[in-house]
C-alpha cells in the first residue's frame, strides 16, 4: 500500500510537470501535512502572496512526506531557470524537527537556483546540528533566509554569513487589519498548546482558569483534530475564516502560541502572551509597536502576571475600538518582493 501511494504520487508529480511546462513554476517545499492551522495559515497566505506577486507562475506544494529524494529528482529534471525555490515558513531551521533535511537537500543539489526561506525561528541545540547548518546553509551562492525574531536574526548572523538575510515578521501577521468582526464579546479565551514547547502544565493552566470568578471561560488550540487533514487542504481558507470568528467572540486571549497570538489580532482580540521552552513567545511580541498594538498584546513574565493583565484587559475591553491597522501587510509584504529582487541586504 505504501509502496502504491509513492508510485501514484510520483505519477501525478510527472503530469502536473509535463502539464504545467509551459508556464514559470514556484516550487513550494515545507508545507504542513498536519492539522496545526497556525502553520496551515502560513501556507493560505504565502500561497496568497505568490498569487499577488507572481500571477504567471503556477504553484506546486511539497509537504513532507512528498519531498522524497526520488520527487526532488524528478523536479531536478523539469526545473528551468527562471523557476522559483520557496521554503515555507516556520521552525525549520533547528534540530527539534524533520522537515531541516529537506531543505537541506534543496540547497545542496540546486545550487544554481535561488532559493527563498520565508520567516523562519532559528534554534539548534547541540554544536554537532549547528555545525551541520552552517557547512550546507554557508555553501549556497544565491540563498535569502528571513528571520522571523531578533534573536533568530542575530544568531544568522553569526552564523550563516554567506546567506542574505532578512529580519521580517510571520507571514500571517499580513492578515491583521484586513478583516472585519461584529460579533458581541464575552469572556476568555485560552489557546493553548501541548506538546514538546510548552512551558506551563496543564494543571497550573487550569489552576489560573479558576481565579477567575465569573467570568466565562474556553479553551482551544491552534491544532484541530475534528477535520480530516484532507478537509484542511481543501478549505483551508474557510476554516481559517471559521477560526478567526470564533476568535472575535471574546474579550481576551491567553495563549503561548505564536499563531494563537496572530490569530488574536487577526480578530482585534486583546491577548495576553505567555512563555513557551524557547524565545519564540517572548522574542517575537516585539513586532507589535507599542504606539499601534498597546491596548491589544502583552507578555506575561508568569502566571500570576497573566492574571492581572488579563483581568487589566477585561476592564479595558469596552473602551477599545476592536479594530487595527493592516500595519504588517503594507509594511512589510506589499514590498517584499522588490526587497527580494533587489540587492540590498538590508
Amino acid at each position: 500500500m505504501i509502496l502504491l501511494k509513492k508510485i501514484i504520487r510520483l505519477t501525478k508529480l510527472v503530469l502536473k510537470l509535463s502539464v504545467f511546462r509551459k508556464s514559470k513554476m514556484a516550487f513550494i517545499f515545507g508545507s504542513p501535512y498536519h492539522p496545526n492551522m497556525g502553520d496551515q495559515a502560513q501556507t493560505y497566505c504565502l500561497c496568497y502572496w505568490l498569487k499577488n506577486n507572481y500571477p504567471s507562475f503556477e504553484q506546486i506544494i511539497f509537504r513532507y512526506p512528498s519531498s522524497s529524494e526520488k520527487i526532488l529528482k524528478i523536479v531536478r529534471f523539469f526545473i528551468r531557470k527562471n523557476d522559483m525555490f520557496i521554503c515555507h515558513s516556520g521552525y525549520h531551521l533547528t534540530n527539534l524537527y524533520p522537515e531541516q533535511k529537506v531543505y537541506f537537500y534543496l540547497i545542496k543539489h540546486f545550487k544554481d537556483h535561488k532559493i527563498v526561506i520565508f520567516p523562519q525561528t532559528i534554534n539548534y541545540t547541540t554544536a554537532e546540528a549547528l555545525y551541520e547548518a552552517q557547512q550546507v546553509l554557508n555553501s549556497h551562492p544565491n540563498l535569502t533566509i528571513l528571520c522571523r525574531d531578533e534573536k533568530s536574526y542575530a544568531f544568522a548572523q553569526q552564523y550563516f554569513t554567506m546567506s542574505k538575510l532578512m529580519l521580517y515578521p510571520d507571514i500571517v501577521t499580513s492578515l491583521i487589519g484586513t478583516r472585519k468582526f461584529t460579533n458581541k464579546r464575552s469572556g476568555i479565551l485560552f489557546c493553548m498548546r501541548d506538546d514538546i514547547e510548552a512551558f506551563y502544565k496543564p494543571s497550573q493552566i487550569n489552576e489560573l482558569k479558576t481565579r477567575f470568578q465569573g467570568v466565562y471561560i474556553n479553551q482551544t488550540d491552534t491544532t484541530i483534530h475534528n477535520i480530516s487533514i484532507q478537509e484542511i487542504y481543501n478549505d483551508r481558507g474557510k476554516i481559517l475564516s471559521e477560526i478567526f470568528e470564533e476568535y472575535s467572540k471574546y474579550e481576551v486571549v491567553i495563549t503561548d502560541r505564536y499563531h494563537g497570538t496572530i490569530f488574536s489580532l487577526i480578530a482585534a482580540t486583546p491577548v495576553v502572551v505567555i512563555g513557551s521552552t524557547d524565545h519564540k513567545l517572548s522574542s517575537g511580541v516585539k513586532w507589535f509597536p507599542r504606539n499601534i498594538f498597546g491596548d491589544y498584546i502583552t507578555f506575561a513574565n508568569d502566571l500570576d502576571e497573566a492574571y492581572s493583565k488579563a483581568i487589566q484587559m477585561l476592564q479595558n475591553s469596552k473602551k477599545i475600538s476592536h479594530e487595527l491597522p493592516p500595519f504588517f501587510k503594507e509594511n512589510y509584504y506589499d514590498i517584499l518582493k522588490k526587497r527580494l529582487e533587489s540587492n540590498s541586504n538590508k
